[in-house]
């Protein structure tokens, strides 16, 4: 029986020994935004905007108007998105406020009035896609990186793929043997992730101009978010037989996006 008391941990292991002066600076930082954020709040309706400048209640409702409109106006091409399945015009800003602002609020509203959550993330990984080609970018083959998850490898194969998916035996039994075409007719990179955080290693070696992910919503959408502003065409899988376990790959949804990164 393994006995933990004799165990000492192995060569490579790295005792973890948080330290107390990081979270004291942290607290100390949160507590003084969060009473100058107090401060503020009690301050500008107590004494009013008039009484620091007489332009201040002017330059505040430009603001927020502006602010207003910019919501309003994105919010209404998201809407269309979502109806049409297309988006008029490709703009950064916009695609920023769909990651950085639309996703969270849109998690939220969904939780209270109890929509399915992959309802929501599905809606943004098809947005996200429409502002990839949007983009009108053409990427170069070696410049693009095809991201696949290791649970579409057949659950009893016992090679190891996820190190080189060149040792692939192309027995037909998963999509690795035909992803593996397509790299090789394209010119394009293949790597299958055993994970969120290998996959960002690869992406930050490799340095792809565009990168094209299979996974599930939950795992796309939060990829998505963290690889901005890097383009990511996102292709949800394939779950025959349930989540993480020998699920699926559209060959030919990978091949068309390959193509029309490519501008072919």
């Amino acid at each position: 029986m393994f006995n933990s008391e004799k165990w000492h941990g192995s060569p490579e292991s790295v005792a973890y020994r948080p330290g107390k002066g990081l979270i004291l600076a942290l607290l100390a930082a949160l507590a003084i935004v969060i009473s100058l954020a107090g401060f503020f709040f009690w301050y500008i309706p107590t004494v009013g905007l008039r009484s620091i400048h007489p332009a201040l209640p002017y330059v505040l409702g430009a603001v927020v108007t502006a602010i207003s409109a910019a919501l309003f106006f994105s919010a209404a091409i998201i809407i269309n998105a979502a109806v049409k399945g297309k988006v008029p015009f490709y703009s950064p800003w916009l695609r920023w406020l769909i990651m950085k602002f639309y996703l969270p609020v849109m998690s939220v509203a969904g939780a209270i009035f109890k929509i399915p959550k992959i309802k929501t993330e599905q809606a943004f990984v098809a947005i996200n896609n429409e502002m990839v080609r949007m983009m009108g970018r053409k990427f170069r083959a070696e410049k693009l990186l095809l991201l696949m998850p290791h649970c579409i490898q057949f659950d009893n194969c016992k090679i190891k793929v996820t190190r080189n998916v060149r040792n692939c035996a192309g027995c037909g039994k998963c999509e690795i043997g035909e992803l593996l075409a397509l790299s090789d007719k394209y010119g394009v990179s293949l790597f299958i992730s055993t994970g969120g955080t290998v996959a960002r290693r690869k992406v930050y070696e490799e340095r792809p101009d565009a990168v094209i992910a299979v996974a599930c919503e939950r795992d796309l959408a939060s990829g998505l978010q963290d690889a901005y502003p890097l383009p990511v065409f996102a292709i949800v899988n394939k779950r025959p037989r349930g989540y993480c376990m020998e699920t699926g790959v559209a060959i030919n949804d990978v091949k068309q996006a390959i193509t029309a990164l490519m501008g072919r």
